[in-house]
């Protein structure tokens, strides 16, 4: 040790103070730790996984049966007419959804989470991110459960069809992720201008229940009816003999059926939208009611 170290005066502080200045210091870091900084990535992964995870198993379990119908009607040989029996075995394709969606939503809204608030990256860029995140587990789960909905088959039998089919199970990846990104990135960047603007005309006061299960309505219904198109060529991707189409030579015919099924698509996704953001946002406003209540408790000094 050097004598200029040696000779350094050293000044302590009263303990009153010494105990304030720790507190205080303690409260920036965790500030720090929500305000959206680089270090803050695992907590907004945690919040996103949390929130994605029960937010797409409730959306699931509630409105499985009209992406059912929905989907049937897509599928629909041309000029055959609906038929009662497409009403029946609604949940069918459940079991492989709910292991596509549970984990496929943890991972979208984790990614979105700390892409938007820990990197500060726009609402739709982030949702890109979350949408290329989740579709490794989304898209051979759904594969599975269209097929399944499509022809009634059990789980055990659809998968070992689907492993042994041309492609296996990312086939018709391409339009998958021709559908997913452009959905996500509307339904996110609407939902977030249509918050921030509602917010700004109450003074920046957070949301109340019904305001964001009203916007999430309307970013769902609004974004499942223009990408209804997507949706049906990610149909005939993976269901193509249910309607006679060819798809791996043209996809000319499919231009007939581009909005086939876009008013249970729009009820559908609309209803979605509403429990979707509802949960995100009622679980994350959980996590911050946990957060102010640990800062809280640890901030209290005892009186000697």
């Amino acid at each position: 040790m050097s004598t200029k170290q040696k000779s350094r005066p050293t000044h302590r502080l009263p303990s009153s103070t010494a105990t304030r200045s720790t507190s205080a210091s303690a409260h920036s870091r965790r500030d720090a730790s929500t305000s959206g900084g680089v270090l803050t990535v695992p907590t907004h992964l945690k919040r996103g996984i949390a929130a994605g995870s029960i937010a797409g198993m409730t959306t699931q379990l509630l409105l499985f049966p009209l992406s059912t119908f929905k989907t049937r009607m897509q599928v629909k040989p041309l000029g055959r007419a609906f038929r009662a029996a497409d009403c029946f075995q609604l949940y069918s394709g459940l079991v492989p959804e709910l292991m596509g969606t549970v984990p496929g939503t943890a991972l979208f809204m984790g990614t979105y989470e700390s892409a938007k608030k820990s990197f500060g990256l726009d609402p739709g860029i982030a949702a890109a991110c979350g949408a290329l995140a989740a579709s490794v587990v989304l898209a051979p789960m759904e594969l599975i459960s269209r097929r399944m909905q499509v022809r009634r088959t059990p789980f055990r039998l659809a998968v070992a069809a689907s492993v042994r089919a041309k492609g296996g199970l990312f086939v018709g990846f391409g339009s998958f992720l021709a559908r997913e990104l452009p959905f996500d990135m509307i339904q996110m960047s609407a939902f977030e201008w249509m918050k921030s603007t509602m917010e700004g005309k109450n003074g920046q006061k957070a949301l109340r229940a019904r305001d964001t299960a009203m916007l999430g309505g309307l970013a769902g219904a609004f974004t499942g009816l223009v990408t209804t198109p997507f949706d049906v060529s990610r149909t005939a991707s993976v269901c193509s003999k249910s309607l006679g189409l060819d798809t791996t030579k043209s996809m000319g015919d499919v231009s007939r059926l581009m909005f086939r099924g876009a008013i249970p698509r729009m009820v559908e996704i609309g209803l979605g939208g509403i429990v979707y953001f509802s949960c995100i946002q009622a679980t994350l406003r959980l996590f911050d009611e946990k957060e102010k209540g640990k800062v809280k408790s640890k901030d209290k000094v005892p009186k000697i």
